[in-house]
């Protein structure tokens, strides 16, 4: 079910039992949205559009009956006593009955709950006032004229009104449309904003959630952007698996690419703070969890409790993360449903959870439901957000592919591809290089569809793609001596002039038709393993692009919301700790050999310097829990200006991060890994008497910490994000930025030179390239998430997304 109330925890269905409209509950199943071509509405005056009826959901009386006599009728929710578990006693688990949420709001009481609100231990209705009184005019700046505000549950609109008072101050034009079962309360609520913000259109949807995100997905132009607005950690009414079914059937459903949803949301806050919401010293929460068993008398139609016999129960169980309230039976009785049903003494009956989230369990619904998460805005007492969700215009898949990458992969990844190239590369700027030692933008875009077509045509034995000259100059690009650029591998022709744009473009779609095609075939082991390598090295270069992009003063914004950023200027770094990690054996590469393919499918795709597995022995060391930052660096190299990295601009005398948004002032990210290379990371550990650690000591500790779902690779976000604290142990060994080590880049014993990409790996075996082990946010899954997979960079090279953190030795 769905529900739709400011309070977490104090649910609404889809459809009320209550019988008259004046019976409807006022903050119930609101909306808005913008109207616009052709929907046809008169904004002269707030009007009133009755959608009901338009889904099969219904809770009548009758409805109401019988779901609060089958969960009186059975124990089926199973309980463990959290509070006896606190004070260190042994808690079993039993089986209880329950009584649906939804009885506790009657006419009364959602008057108590609206007292509530106003109370001040009840923390969460101040807390997100607090927010939008001081980040509304933030959040105007993700609106933009002519889009639609959708507020899920807007009630009295206490916390809006602050929100669309900064839009109306910023001149926006937008439409507010707000959904509820009770016309009345439609009308009680917006008249006064009519009033208020006349520069804005205001309708009112009558119905139920359901209805009006089909009758939005019918009536507003999907041109028309939208900003979801769903207030009071309502998804805390839902557990975590029906939360992650809601949003992502609102995106499914009333979703475009691109559109909005500002989702507030409680934490995991201390035993204290929460048990204080819920059971506040006025007794307010007591009153109207007790006044439920009033309410189902009434929709049985006669008493089936006596509330004298109860006693509300509060219970945070700090485990499962959620806010829990039963009903406590003060002695035996036996009620009748009909049938009869004894309650025994003490026995507990629950009504309603109440989920709170850490900022993991909310990255991990994002990559469950596929929205992109901006940020959040946070309250004064630091204990509530306000974040900032988004459908994406494109999405990695955040699994690893198996033996090979199937054909929706490809698609998503090249329509990141498409996304990041067509949106922050002006055509007109397609012959700029950014890095002196790389090639031209226009390079790459030929180099991803040609080295595919050339791979697949050889393992074929077929024809290269038309204009087959492509194969000749968008085969092999440039990676020169950093020390001497006239010392470059072996690579494709440079010609004098490049192809346009648009013969680039032609070319690339007659190579994607043609791997389309392969799919509708049996697809042999060599075969896989070739789409699975072109898979990979697209991968590779949209990361190249990238770290070439940022360093372009004039590359366009990618089409995302812009991340939320915060001044750490004023905020203490986490504390970096030194870990004590236990020697011994680890494993390294992979046994996979291209040789096999013609007698087996390969279980594990891996790079010909990945091949040759082999255990090393590693002694004891000490390690930082986490990467070296912004700040730490800064200080270090204020007086060493040959040390700023690549990663940093100065500008009118202040430093600036280069990120694929711009540059971002450095207050807002000195708590973020920062990104240098490896002759700059080797300088900052020997003035701190430490090392760079091995890669044998690197791959022991991913192989046992990470990566986990909420780390940022795949493009979880497109920038860094704030270092983690020591509670969670040794963090982001995957994400966020590549590791650097001090092991030159060799290859393993075993090492096999590929057939199908020779020099590959063999042309850097010089010394001068050291291996990275990770990933960044730039990089796909496919890569993320295998262990043995090695990169490797020059000493000197100072563009790759790359963090560092140091270890000693005894």
């Amino acid at each position: 079910m769905i529900w739709a109330v400011e309070r977490s925890g104090l649910p609404w269905p889809l459809a009320s039992f209550w019988g008259g409209a004046s019976n409807f509950p006022r903050g119930f199943g609101v909306m808005s949205d913008r109207n616009r071509g052709g929907v046809g509405l008169s904004t002269t005056k707030m009007s009133i559009i009755d959608i009901r009826g338009k889904t099969a959901m219904s809770n009548t009386v009758e409805d109401m009956q019988q779901a609060i006599i089958a969960k009186l009728s059975h124990k089926n929710v199973p309980f463990k006593n959290h509070l006896l578990e606190r004070q260190g006693k042994p808690a079993a688990e039993v089986l209880l009955r329950s009584i649906p949420t939804m009885v506790l709001y009657s006419d009364k009481g959602l008057a108590i709950f609206d007292q509530i609100t106003y109370n001040p231990e009840y923390y969460l209705t101040n807390a997100e006032i607090n927010i939008f009184q001081k980040h509304s005019q933030e959040m105007v700046e993700y609106i933009n004229d002519g889009d639609c505000l959708v507020e899920l549950g807007a009630g009295s609109l206490r916390k809006t009104k602050f929100f669309l008072e900064a839009i109306s101050k910023a001149g926006k034009k937008v439409s507010y449309y707000a959904v509820d079962l009770s016309e009345s309360s439609l009308k009680e609520a917006i008249d006064p904003l009519v009033k208020m913000f006349p520069d804005i259109d205001f309708y009112g949807l009558w119905g139920t959630y359901n209805d009006s995100l089909s009758w939005i997905a019918a009536n507003v132009p999907s041109s028309v952007r939208k900003m979801y607005l769903w207030l009071g950690s309502s998804i805390g009414n839902l557990t975590r698996e029906e939360a992650h079914e809601f949003l992502g059937n609102v995106k499914k459903e009333a979703m475009q690419k691109g559109d909005l949803f500002l989702c507030g949301i409680d934490r995991r806050n201390s035993f204290k703070d929460v048990s204080l919401a819920y059971n506040d010293t006025q007794g307010q929460t007591r009153d109207f969890i007790m006044e439920g068993l009033v309410h189902v008398n009434a929709i049985m139609g006669k008493q089936i409790f006596d509330i004298t016999k109860f006693e509300y129960v509060s219970i945070y169980n700090e485990t499962l993360g959620r806010h829990e309230a039963y009903y406590k039976v003060l002695e035996q009785q036996t009620i009748d449903l009909p049938s009869k049903i004894v309650l025994e003494k003490d026995e507990m009956i629950n009504v309603e959870y109440s989920y709170k989230y850490s900022q993991k369990e909310i990255l991990e619904m994002m990559h469950k439901t596929r929205l992109h998460h901006a940020g959040k805005w946070t309250d004064d007492s630091d204990r509530y957000d306000l974040h900032l969700f988004q459908n994406p215009y494109f999405y990695l898949d955040r699994k690893r592919p198996q033996n090979i990458p199937s054909l929706e992969q490809f698609r998503s990844m090249w329509e990141a591809w498409d996304l990041i190239t067509g949106s922050m590369i002006q055509p007109s700027r397609m012959l700029f290089k950014p890095i002196h030692l790389r090639h031209p933008y226009i390079f790459y875009l030929g180099h991803i569809p040609a080295f595919l077509d050339i791979q697949v045509a050889r393992c074929q034995g077929e024809q290269f793609t038309s204009p087959q000259r492509f194969a000749e100059i968008f085969e092999r690009g440039i990676d020169p001596d950093c020390e001497d650029p006239t010392k470059i591998h072996p690579h494709s022709e440079v010609p004098d002039q490049w192809p346009d744009l648009d013969q680039v473009m032609l070319y690339r779609d007659r190579v994607r038709e043609r791997i389309e095609k392969l799919f509708d075939a049996p697809i042999s082991n060599r075969l896989a393993r070739v789409l699975f390598m072109c898979y990979e090295h697209e991968a590779m270069h949209l990361e190249t692009l990238l770290y070439m992009l940022v360093q372009d003063p004039d590359h366009s914004k990618p089409m995302i919301a812009d991340p939320i950023l915060k001044d750490f200027s004023k905020t203490s770094l986490p504390e970096n700790h030194l870990v004590q990690v236990k020697g011994g054996k680890v494993i390294l590469g992979l046994k996979d050999s291209e040789k096999m393919d013609a007698i087996r499918l390969s279980p594990e795709f891996g790079w010909d310097n990945e091949i040759g597995q082999h255990t090393v022995q590693i002694n004891d060391f000490s390690i930082q829990h986490r990467p070296v930052t912004v700040k730490e660096y800064l200080e270090f190299c204020e007086d060493k200006p040959d040390l700023v990295p690549s990663s940093w601009k100065q500008i009118n005398s202040h430093y600036f991060v280069l990120t694929a948004f711009g540059p971002v002032p450095i207050e807002k990210a000195y708590h973020w890994p920062v990104y240098c290379s490896h002759d700059q990371a080797f300088a900052y550990a020997a003035d701190k008497n430490m090392d760079l650690p091995t890669e044998a000591e690197l791959k022991h500790l991913i192989q046992s910490h990470g990566p986990t779902e909420s780390d940022n690779y795949g493009f979880a976000q497109m920038l860094p994000t704030p270092v983690k604290p020591f509670q969670s142990g040794i963090t982001e060994l995957v994400g966020n930025g590549w590791e650097l080590t001090r092991t030159p880049f060799e290859p393993y014993p075993g090492y096999e030179q590929s057939e199908l990409y020779p020099g590959y790996s063999s042309d850097f075996f010089d010394g001068k390239h050291y291996v990275v082990l990770g990933a960044s946010w730039a990089t796909a899954a496919s890569i993320a998430l295998r262990p043995s997979f090695r990169n490797w960079y020059q000493a000197k090279y100072p563009f790759v997304f790359s963090k560092f953190r140091l270890v000693q030795r005894a």
